[in-house]
C-alpha cells in the first residue's frame, strides 16, 4: 500500500472538481495506491503519451478526422497494444525477471524461453493489427512459470506514471510518481483529456518528480 502525497498543483485541481468526479478520481488513485490496478496497463501507463489519439481518451474529432465507431475502436486497440508492449518488454528486460528465469531447472527454463519467443511473436503480430488481445493471458502464463507475481512485474519500479480515468466526461488523466522504496504515490497534476488545453503537463510533471527525487536523495544522504 502506497501513501498518497498530493502536490500543491494536484490539490488545487482536485478541489475544483465537482464532488462526483472528485470521488471517481479518489477511487482510481486509491486503487493504484493499493497496487490493485497493475493488471490494467491500458489505464495505468509509464509511457506518458501526449494526447495524440492513441490513448484511451482519444478524440478523433480533435485530430481533424471524421468520427466513426470504426476509427474510435481502432484508436482504442492501438492504445491497448502500446501499453502492453511497453509493460511486457520492460518486464522481460528487468533484472528481477532474469533472476527468476536463471533459477529455473533446465526443463522449466526451456519452456519459459519458448514462451518468451512466442510472446515476442504475438507482440509483433499485435503491432500489425493494433490489437493486444491474447498478450495478457500469454504474459501471465510466463510469469506463473518463472514464479513471479504479476503485481511485482507489472508497473514496478520508481518513476512517473499516467492514470486514465475513463468513466467521467470528459475523461481525465492524473500524472503521478511512484516511489517504491518509500511506498509513496506523489500525485502531481490532473487534467481533462480533451482538446481545450495544450500545455507542458509532462514536462511539468517531470520537473516536480525530479525535485522530489533530489530532495529525498538529500535527506537520505543526511540520515545517519
Amino acid at each position: 500500500m502506497f501513501q498518497v502525497v498530493p502536490e500543491p498543483e494536484f490539490s488545487a485541481w482536485y478541489r475544483a472538481l465537482p464532488e462526483p468526479i472528485a470521488e471517481e478520481v479518489t477511487a482510481a488513485i486509491d486503487l493504484v495506491a493499493s497496487a490493485g490496478a497493475v493488471l490494467e496497463p491500458e489505464r495505468l501507463s509509464r509511457l506518458l503519451l501526449w494526447y495524440d489519439g492513441t490513448g484511451g481518451g482519444a478524440s478523433l474529432l480533435g485530430l481533424g478526422l471524421p468520427f466513426t465507431p470504426q476509427l474510435q475502436a481502432s484508436a482504442s486497440l492501438m492504445g491497448s497494444y502500446l501499453m502492453w508492449h511497453q509493460e511486457v518488454l520492460s518486464c522481460l528486460e528487468s533484472q528481477l525477471f532474469q533472476e527468476r528465469l536463471g533459477r529455473l531447472d533446465p526443463e522449466p527454463a526451456r519452456r519459459a524461453l519458448l514462451l518468451v519467443e512466442r510472446l515476442k511473436r504475438q507482440l509483433h503480430a499485435a503491432r500489425l493489427s493494433g490489437n493486444a488481445r491474447g498478450v495478457r493471458e500469454l504474459f501471465l502464463d510466463l510469469l506463473a512459470l518463472v514464479g513471479l507475481e504479476p503485481k511485482l512485474a507489472l508497473g514496478s519500479g520508481s518513476g512517473l506514471r499516467e492514470l486514465t480515468i475513463p468513466n467521467v466526461t470528459p475523461e481525465l488523466r492524473v500524472l503521478f510518481g511512484l516511489d517504491f522504496p518509500a511506498k509513496r504515490l506523489l500525485a502531481i497534476l490532473g487534467e481533462p483529456l480533451d482538446r481545450s488545453y495544450y500545455g507542458d503537463s509532462v514536462k511539468r510533471a517531470e520537473g516536480h518528480w525530479q525535485a522530489y527525487c533530489a530532495t529525498r536523495a538529500e535527506r537520505l544522504g543526511k540520515s545517519p
